[in-house]
């Protein structure tokens, strides 16, 4: 635990930041939230805020556009960047909450992961020592050091949460079979004046089924229905779904759900396609272990949610909209990347 968790703290905000843009000088001593009697720094916020908007500008505005933040991504008339802020405040939330009680879970940090937050502080420091970045980011070695502990306390109070969780899968809960199959389109590449896709005609139809029905004949007779659609130009894929998987239509997977190993669906009509489904394995060992982890995952989040709530319930949280108010954006952060 102390290692991972010191990895955690080494991976935390280990970036140069860049501005452009103005923005308003915040006073990070400002009270934003108050918890019980505990008083959360606007600095803290506004820091946690600035690197989590670097990240979306750096990495989504190739294709999003600049100053993302200000951006209506919902389409409710709300900036992202609102969105953003109410939902970083319940995180702070919880981070306060969870700092509060760690103490009743005997949860604290040791004398290394203590010295890795000390020192995780003074190299991002000292990585974005440009004045104007440290200003924008209402950045202190006490604020940093604080964040980084919040953080840590709440990775180890959720192992602790979530300790007695069930580990124990069966592979019938799990279970992933393998297909292969040839997913052949019934779209066309022709458009109408409003530039809407023109359906096949029945005799276009009619020669895709039969151009299908041709390729599950030779795959039926040969046992490999890749083989068969390559003959054609065309390419099968592989995928592996369980019960609960979206990865075909519901009539694909009924008919697929009936097979044995190397069988073969008929050719099954949606509205879209035609598709021919092989059975490649009933249970694929990589994917059914890997779908075990995903189910115990989603056990722990469920457990940590329910315990949390019970914890929630325990403390006060007040937001002070007013201050929260003060942190805008009409300045862009992005990461410093390349280097």
């Amino acid at each position: 635990m102390k290692k991972k968790s010191c990895m955690i703290i080494a991976a935390v905000m280990l970036c140069v930041l860049c501005l452009g843009g103005c923005g308003k000088k915040l006073d990070g001593t400002q009270t934003v939230a108050v918890m019980d009697q505990t008083h959360v720094p606007l600095g803290e916020v506004n820091l946690m805020l600035r690197y989590q908007q670097a990240q979306m500008e750096t990495y989504y505005s190739s294709f999003m556009g600049n100053n993302v933040y200000q951006q209506d991504l919902s389409g409710t008339g709300v900036p992202y960047g609102e969105t953003a802020k109410a939902a970083l405040m319940d995180s702070f939330q919880q981070l306060y909450i969870l700092e509060a009680e760690a103490a009743n879970y005997g949860v604290s940090l040791s004398e290394e992961e203590k010295s890795a937050i000390t020192a995780a502080a003074q190299q991002f420091l000292a990585d974005n020592k440009n004045t104007k970045v440290q200003t924008a980011l209402t950045m202190s070695q006490g604020t940093v050091e604080h964040l980084l502990t919040l953080l840590t306390l709440e990775h180890k109070m959720q192992a602790v949460l979530t300790a007695d969780v069930d580990t124990n899968v069966s592979d019938e809960e799990a279970a992933q079979k393998r297909v292969t199959y040839l997913y052949m389109s019934k779209e066309t590449d022709n458009v109408d004046a409003d530039g809407n896709p023109v359906p096949m005609t029945e005799e276009e139809l009619k020669a895709l089924k039969e151009k299908a029905q041709g390729i599950l004949d030779e795959a039926k007779s040969s046992k490999d229905l890749s083989a068969a659609a390559t003959a054609q130009e065309l390419t099968t894929n592989s995928q592996t779904y369980g019960a609960d998987s979206a990865a075909f239509p519901d009539e694909v997977k009924a008919q697929a759900d009936k097979l044995a190993e190397g069988e073969y669906t008929p050719v099954v009509e949606t509205d879209q396609a035609l598709y021919i489904v092989q059975m490649d394995s009933l249970l694929d060992r990589d994917a059914t272990d890997a779908k075990k982890e995903s189910i115990v995952r989603q056990r722990r989040d469920t457990l940590f949610a329910e315990k949390y709530e019970e914890l929630k319930a325990l403390h006060t949280f007040e937001t002070k909209e007013d201050v929260l108010a003060q942190m805008t954006f009409g300045q862009q952060i992005t990461l410093k990347v390349g280097e």
